[in-house]
């Protein structure tokens, strides 16, 4: 979603929001995931692996000249699915809303992207009455607190044509991972990471290896130059951070393990031979936030090789926590707007081919915010 937020920045033409808000049984995206088609035919985000696109895209143009929404349901079952003339199994039943990015819509969405980039996570509620009233999309964008709905849910019969219904969704800051050493290492990282959902911050003491002001197209990151310390105080380090350490000096690594270890984040991970790990942290028991060496192994060598090791694992962290974060306060069902979601019990297959899906609409109407 953030890319969708971030997109939505530069939007200089007509174009409509599809929202996943209720899937039943499975799907390859649930509630919550969202992608931008444009009037032109370009897109920005993913609620399917092609399945559904081609069919929305198609209804942008009416959706948005008559600035009306709709809702459009998707049966994938395989009675239905095969009928369609493709037997795509994904097994589920998928509602999609699709909405014209109006004014009242395009300013939430924009308020949301700068709080989240204040690191503040926010919760977008949309509700809509019945069909037929003349009455559109209410938007409101509040807080995410323990007092307000935390999870992506439906609040109506979405089998029922023309009811009302509210949607809720979370969307949360990304994390932030910070990359101690500037070098192969962190071009293959900076690659990847940010389409990993992680906002990636370079550090490096040496200015000829991370100018802060000079055009890299690798570097499309945001850059600190310091020693350990001096980037501790640029940064602020804090417990939401994700930790990468890598730059091959073993003095400053120390520096840097040590400073972070105060902050106790997430994650640590550091880069090294086992007996170089040795060397930073002893013969002792690594703390339970440190990752040493860093990724999963699965027998990498080449610089994105090691990437790969390395986004999996902060994936798979990052996943544990949100997961433990959930059971701390009680609600098993956040769900944010990044995809991924526990598979259902009763289907196993995912999608895997595009096609036009037959499917239908219910309740056109308009679009209204509320501050």
């Amino acid at each position: 979603m953030h890319e969708v937020l971030d997109s939505i920045v530069k939007l200089e033409q007509p174009a409509a929001l599809a929202t996943i808000i209720r899937v039943e049984g499975h799907a390859y995206r649930k509630e919550g995931a969202a992608m931008l088609l444009r009037l032109d035919r370009t897109k920005t985000g993913s609620i399917s692996p092609g399945c559904l696109e081609a069919d929305l895209q198609e209804r942008v143009s009416r959706v948005c000249s008559a600035e009306a929404f709709e809702i459009i349901i998707y049966n994938m079952q395989p009675e239905e699915d095969i009928m369609w003339g493709d037997t795509i199994g994904c097994g589920g039943i998928i509602h999609v809303l699709l909405e014209p990015v109006t004014t009242a819509l395009r300013n939430q969405l924009l308020h949301a992207r700068e709080r989240l980039r204040a690191g503040e996570s926010v919760v977008l509620d949309r509700s809509w009455s019945k069909a037929g009233n003349g009455i559109g999309i209410v938007y409101r964008l509040g807080p995410a607190s323990a007092a307000r709905e935390s999870r992506n849910s439906w609040q109506a019969d979405a089998a029922l044509e023309g009811e009302a219904g509210t949607f809720f969704t979370k969307l949360e800051p990304r994390p932030r991972t910070i990359v101690f050493g500037a070098g192969p290492d962190a071009e293959a990282l900076c690659t990847m990471l940010p389409g990993c959902g992680f906002d990636v911050v370079v550090a490096d003491w040496r200015t000829q290896i991370s100018p802060e002001n000079e055009d890299n197209s690798w570097f499309s990151v945001a850059r600190v130059i310091g020693k350990p310390d001096e980037l501790a105080s640029k940064l602020q380090f804090n417990r939401n951070d994700f930790f990468i350490i890598c730059s091959h000096q073993l003095h400053y690594d120390y520096q840097m393990i040590q400073l972070a270890l105060e902050a106790r984040p997430i994650y640590i991970g550091v880069m090294g031979s086992r007996k170089r790990i040795k060397q930073l942290f002893g013969e002792g028991v690594l703390p339970k936030n440190v990752y040493a060496p860093i990724g999963l192994s699965i027998e990498a060598e080449s610089p994105y090789e090691i990437a790969l090791s390395i986004a999996s694992e902060l994936i798979q962290v990052r996943a544990a926590h949100r997961s433990k974060s959930r059971e701390a306060t009680g609600d098993e069902g956040v769900r944010h707007l990044f995809g991924g979601w526990p598979q259902q019990p009763d289907e196993t297959a995912e999608a895997a081919a595009p096609f036009i899906a037959g499917s239908y609409a219910w309740q056109p109407g308009a679009s209204c915010s509320i501050k």
